[in-house]
């Protein structure tokens, strides 16, 4: 009888330690998407204050150009902007994604690109950095570091 109780307390123990082991799973998993949230937050807090900068800057509203070349690679330039956004994004999700998938989430969060073909300007700009995003066959790109 006793030996039973003994039994029954370890396989109760043994019952809590095993959903205190999935807790702790469980709580670092969200750990660590928090942090990835913050840093995605952070990144987005960036391109919006250089995005404000721009606007502060120039009295007049922009003539939208229809360009082939692309402009010069400076930290408030278009492709800055979208290269940062894109990492922000990719990190955020944790696995590669194609130029379109990258294009979608863009959308979602509020950011416009000024082209007639955005999703073949962000497949540029990231091909272009090749130290900062690399190509994972057809599953899309990933941000490097």
């Amino acid at each position: 009888m006793l030996r039973t109780v003994l039994e029954t307390l370890e396989a109760q123990l043994q019952q809590q330690r095993t959903v205190l082991e999935s807790l702790r799973a469980v709580c670092l998993e969200q750990e660590r998407e928090i942090a990835t949230k913050v840093e995605h937050i952070e990144s987005l807090k960036r391109v919006f204050d250089e995005m404000d900068i721009d606007s502060q800057t120039s009295p007049e509203p922009r003539r939208q150009k229809k360009q082939k070349t692309l402009a010069a690679d400076e930290s408030g330039s278009a492709a800055h902007r979208i290269r940062e956004t894109s990492r922000a994004i990719l990190r955020e999700a944790g696995r590669p994604m194609t130029q379109r998938a990258i294009k979608q989430k863009m959308d979602e969060m509020g950011f416009s690109i000024d082209s007639e073909k955005p999703v073949e300007l962000i497949r540029i700009y990231l091909n272009r950095a090749k130290d900062e995003f690399s190509r994972v066959g057809d599953e899309g790109y990933i941000a490097l570091g």
